[in-house]
């Protein structure tokens, strides 16, 4: 470029200063250095700007994957805890083993007294528990050691094999050795018909299964919770996700759609299923090589195609985290986390589009290449100025570099307002984590509070202040339920930091500032970072409304059976059948019958022959 320019411009060289060559040369390699130095700094704040942004994806992904999964863990828990109670209780126990004596036979088995009786128990249980699914329908099964179904809410299944054996056997052995387990969606026997009373065909279901044991404790049979994973199991998922395109679901040891998917309609749009169907079971979790959103059509068959970089990993049992990029099942490229929980036996995971996640990469990127660009053009410029002013005259040669510098400055406030753009882009994604409607705190590797949401400060009634940089536990951890003090040693929030375990307690309290305390569930967990752990994470809420609600009820269930006993009248609660769903001690006494034998029989069975059928149509009138 000094050579062009010296050939350009000899003449007036030839009348320059003598001293004006080496001024030229040297001012030509000076910018050129110039700009070859901002390239390489404006390289580096890229490759800098993209290393941060792709680690507060990363954590934000993986804080996302740790409380949908502790979520789902708790509604786990919960629903084998309610399942647990019901298969508890000794005289749902009896019946069952009554309803073990029939003859296999769907006919026998329909007719027995003891199956009316536990549709009544389980009719029972549904109300007070709300198990409906979308079609308002609720689905209860008795399964012998046989595997098959000796009792359901329909007649449609009983006395064949129970659907779970077929699809999830290992599971129900599980169950039938006395543990009880969650059995991850699977497609259903029967035609399920909506409260509309169209028929939508087969649908997704899942089970919740406990053992029944008798007086010895042996397990004579289990039963079988019925639950709608288009609830309460995809809503907790669906919760947790960042961005316009983040998702998180699950997926089955083979590679399948376990929850429901945000995007059944883009689904149907690139053909991965048809019309009117639903992504959960039927979708598999497969590389197709290409963007089909942006019209990649797929050389091979989708049951030929390998599963995606994630959907392998997961369905090995491995945990992990990548933010380099790889294609999801519609073949756009994401970042993701996953995991295997071995006790759900299913994987999780979070992912979201790089497009998504790389935006504010992105316009840095433009606006520096903008910058970068204007400031090479006008160097180049200015060289060219600069050479014709120096052999012309040195003072508008000045002029021109106090011009550049000037320039320079400008250039230097743009950078700076683009950092500022770069930290409102960081305050975006902090603002997620404070959304939350659950408390939730972070403690540093050194045991110190870094963060704590709105959220948990409301609960706790501290201020941000208060609590960042101290220690957590002597603040509101200090003493149990009954003012017996709390050592940091056995609490169960350190122990994630100590141990590296996973707690959770529904049976402990936190404590306020005011000195107050409140009955909370918690779940800590650690954070681990280069195999090593760098803190914790803690997600709690109030339980006081609900164990207000299950005192009010256990209050309300003895005022009502005291209320019933010991009135003089003979109370009979019968349903539309005239089956007895309650019965008080007078009306016992009366039959000369106890309130468990009479429970479950019809009310007409037992009147004298000569009123049975007067009675009957009174009733029914």
């Amino acid at each position: 470029m000094s050579r062009w320019l010296s050939k350009s411009f000899r003449k007036d060289l030839l009348s320059s200063q003598s001293g004006s060559t080496p001024k030229l040369n040297i001012l030509v390699v000076l910018a050129c250095v110039f700009i070859a130095l901002v390239i390489m700094l404006a390289w580096f704040a890229l490759n800098r700007v993209q290393e941060k942004i792709k680690a507060d994806v990363a954590e934000a992904l993986e804080i996302v994957l740790q409380t949908t999964r502790e979520s789902l863990n708790m509604w786990v828990e919960n629903g084998k805890f309610q399942l647990n109670q019901l298969a508890g209780e000794p005289r749902f126990a009896s019946m069952v083993e009554r309803q073990l004596e029939v003859p296999r036979n769907k006919n026998d088995l329909i007719k027995s007294r003891d199956l009316r009786r536990l549709r009544a128990f389980f009719r029972l249980r549904a109300f007070f528990l709300q198990n409906k699914d979308r079609f308002g329908q609720a689905g209860f099964f008795i399964i012998a050691p046989d595997f098959v179904n000796i009792a359901s809410l329909g007649d449609k299944n009983i006395g064949s094999k129970n659907r779970i054996a077929s699809q999830a056997l290992d599971l129900l052995n599980r169950a039938f050795q006395g543990e009880t387990v969650l059995v991850p969606p699977m497609w259903s026997d029967v035609e399920w018909v909506s409260s509309s009373g169209d028929n939508v065909g087969t649908v997704p279901t899942m089970f919740f299964v406990a053992p029944i044991k008798n007086d010895q404790g042996d397990i004579i049979a289990v039963v079988a919770r019925q639950v709608d994973p288009s609830q309460d199991f995809t809503r907790l998922i669906q919760l947790g996700r960042i961005g316009k395109t983040g998702e998180t679901y699950a997926l089955s040891k083979y590679g399948k759609l376990l929850s429901e998917s945000r995007f059944d309609e883009d689904l149907r749009k690139i053909g991965l299923i048809d019309e009117g169907q639903r992504g959960i079971l039927s979708l598999s979790i497969r590389d197709p090589g290409g963007n089909m959103v942006a019209g990649f059509s797929p050389l091979v068959p989708r049951y030929q195609q390998p599963l995606t970089f994630m959907a392998e990993q997961a369905t090995k049992g491995k945990s992990g985290l990548n933010v380099q990029g790889y294609r999801n099942y519609k073949g756009i490229r994401v970042y993701g986390t996953w995991l295997w929980d071995r006790k759900l036996d299913f994987g999780l995971t979070t992912e979201i589009a790089e497009a998504d996640a790389l935006s504010p990469y992105y316009t840095a990127r433009a606006v520096i290449l903008i910058v970068l660009g204007i400031t090479v053009v006008l160097a180049l410029g200015s060289i060219l100025f600069a050479v014709l002013i120096d052999v012309r005259a040195n003072r508008a040669l000045q002029k021109s570099h106090d011009e550049l510098e000037l320039r320079v400055e400008e250039r230097t406030a743009e950078l700076k307002e683009n950092q500022v753009r770069l930290e409102q882009a960081e305050e975006r994604s902090r603002l997620l984590l404070e959304s939350a409607g659950e408390g939730i705190f972070g403690v540093a590797e050194d045991g110190m509070v870094n963060f704590i949401n709105p959220a948990g400060l409301a609960m706790l009634g501290f201020e941000a202040d208060e609590v960042i940089g101290q220690k957590i536990h002597p603040l509101i951890h200090h003493t149990r339920p009954d003012g017996s003090p709390c050592s940091s040693e056995e609490c169960p929030m350190d122990h994630s930091l100590t141990r590296g375990v996973i707690g959770s307690r529904d049976d402990e309290v936190l404590w306020r500032k005011d000195g107050t305390s409140f009955p909370v569930e918690y779940t800590s967990v650690p954070i681990r970072k280069n195999g090593s752990i760098a803190g914790t994470v803690v997600v709690f809420r109030d339980i006081s409304e609900r164990k207000e609600a299950e005192q009010a009820l256990r209050e309300s269930r003895a005022t009502a059976r005291g209320l019933l006993d010991a009135t003089q009248e003979s109370l009979l609660l019968l349903d539309s059948e005239g089956i007895i769903i309650a019965v008080n001690q007078t009306a016992a006494r009366r039959h000369q019958r106890t309130p468990e034998e009479l429970f479950g029989t019809n009310r007409f069975d037992i009147l004298p022959q000569n009123l049975r059928e007067s009675r009957k149509v009174h009733f029914n009138n």
